[in-house]
């Protein structure tokens, strides 16, 4: 029996001790992970991973990701890490990427990060206004001049589309850095005193006389002999921007639904440095003599005197009233193709047109009022007439804007004027005649008749 006893304490004791034994073992074994663990950290190795998280500014994540992610693909093969942006963390400033590696890999990535954030330049941003006025030029035909002053500044140009603001300007953002927005702010400055230049050479213009009745400027140009290059060309009134509108001159009129207007422009400048030089050479006695004509042809293009005005214009013939009994009091009727308006002339009042005269498109053109008729009708009044000419500044120089609505089977556009010399604020023409009880407007969108009225004359 006390074998018994002992056997049983010696295997209790065996037990016990393996138990332990096997406990320590354990606890050995994971304390001496640890502790090579920490040697490995304090010698910079370990094969653990970490996880490094990076706010990076909204306006920078283009940047870091490069294109196509070019650049952070390029990060993660030299720093042998991977990053991806974890989106349940942004915020409206920032986004975070989370970089996962080894330690030092990881911080090298990260330092990778904030320097290409650091070498972008730093973006400012700038608000300007210019006056309403400039806008059409520095947005360019096409938006080709705003394009150009985006490519050679590299800077943004972002310019407002709404309407005009207090003031009458328009707001422009410039975004990019401090040197580039000097430059696109330097270049829109230059174009603002290019219209200030053109405006204030337009605004010499005197006030013309006004004729109610010129003749449309609609020549049978399906005509063979009216296509050839002595004839001139039509300007036309085809706006480039989206909201379809031009600034524009009331430069003669008929009634509402038959008046010409011109297009602000370089063509402006243009067209007074041809009067300029016309008048120069047709004021020369020598050059009147050799030009003289005493014979002409509807359709002609000719040199002639306005009204009692010292100036020479373009004129196109339109009726010639031949005297049978002596040539040299035959009559012409003439259309001023650059302006509009009409008048009679004596044939010993008109010369010869040089052709170099004829690059410059004739500027006058013919539009009518959208979606208006007279009221009561059928016929514009003569007071609808008069309050439309005051209106309108016809030929007083005043900037008015016009809005294509739509276009005539003739091409004869049908706008909308925008008075934006009003004490009160902008005022749309149309509404004002009809506030006034001098026009109504066509019935519904679906019956609307454009006005096409035919201006003719009794001879």
């Amino acid at each position: 029996m006390s074998d018994n006893l002992s056997r049983s304490y010696i295997g209790s004791v065996v037990l016990g001790l393996a138990l332990a034994g096997g406990a320590g073992l354990c606890l050995y074994l994971l304390m001496r992970k640890e502790e090579d663990w920490e040697g490995e950290v304090q010698g910079g190795v370990t094969s653990r991973q970490v996880a490094i998280d990076v706010k990076i500014p909204r306006d920078m994540v283009g940047v870091v990701i490069g294109r196509q992610g070019s650049n952070i693909r390029e990060i993660q093969a030299k720093t042998e890490t991977r990053i991806h942006f974890r989106d349940e963390l942004e915020t409206e400033q920032f986004r975070v990427a989370c970089i996962r590696g080894l330690p030092d890999d990881a911080q090298l990535a990260e330092i990778l990060i904030h320097q290409t954030i650091s070498q972008q330049p730093r973006v400012e941003t700038l608000t300007m206004y210019v006056p309403g006025r400039a806008v059409g030029r520095i947005i360019g035909r096409g938006g080709e001049s705003v394009k150009e002053i985006q490519r050679v500044s590299r800077c943004k140009v972002d310019i407002d589309r709404g309407a005009l603001g207090e003031g009458m300007e328009k707001k422009i953002v410039l975004k990019g850095a401090s040197d580039q927005i000097s430059m696109a702010k330097q270049l829109i400055e230059d174009k603002v005193k290019e219209e200030d230049m053109m405006r204030s050479s337009v605004g010499g213009r005197q006030a013309r006389i006004k004729y109610k009745e010129p003749l449309f400027l609609n020549y049978d140009q399906d005509e063979p002999e009216e296509q050839t290059s002595l004839q001139g060309d039509q300007e036309e009134l085809k706006p480039t921007g989206s909201d379809n509108c031009m600034e524009v001159f009331v430069s003669a009129i008929s009634t509402p639904g038959a008046f010409w207007v011109q297009k602000i422009g370089p063509k402006s400048v243009d067209l007074d440095k041809l009067t300029q030089t016309m008048t120069e050479y047709y004021k020369d006695e020598a050059n009147q003599k050799y030009h003289q004509t005493t014979s002409v042809s509807t359709g002609d293009i000719v040199a002639c005197r306005f009204s009692s005005e010292d100036s020479f214009y373009r004129a196109k013939v339109v009726a010639v009233k031949e005297d049978s009994y002596d040539a040299s009091k035959s009559t012409v009727d003439l259309d001023f193709v650059d302006y509009g308006d009409y008048e009679e002339k004596s044939i010993n009042e008109i010369y010869e047109l040089r052709t170099d005269f004829l690059k410059l498109k004739f500027q006058a053109i013919q539009c009518s009022l959208a979606h208006l008729k007279a009221s009561p009708g059928p016929e514009w009044s003569a007071t609808a007439c008069d309050q439309f000419e005051d209106l309108t500044h016809c030929a007083m120089w005043k900037v008015v804007w016009a809005k294509v609505v739509e276009y005539q089977p003739s091409g004869v556009p049908c706008v909308e004027l925008i008075d934006t010399n009003h004490a009160g604020g902008d005022r749309n023409i149309g509404h004002e005649l009809v506030k006034q009880g001098l026009a109504e407007w066509e019935e519904g969108d679906d019956d609307v008749v454009v006005d096409t009225v035919t201006v003719t004359r009794d001879n």
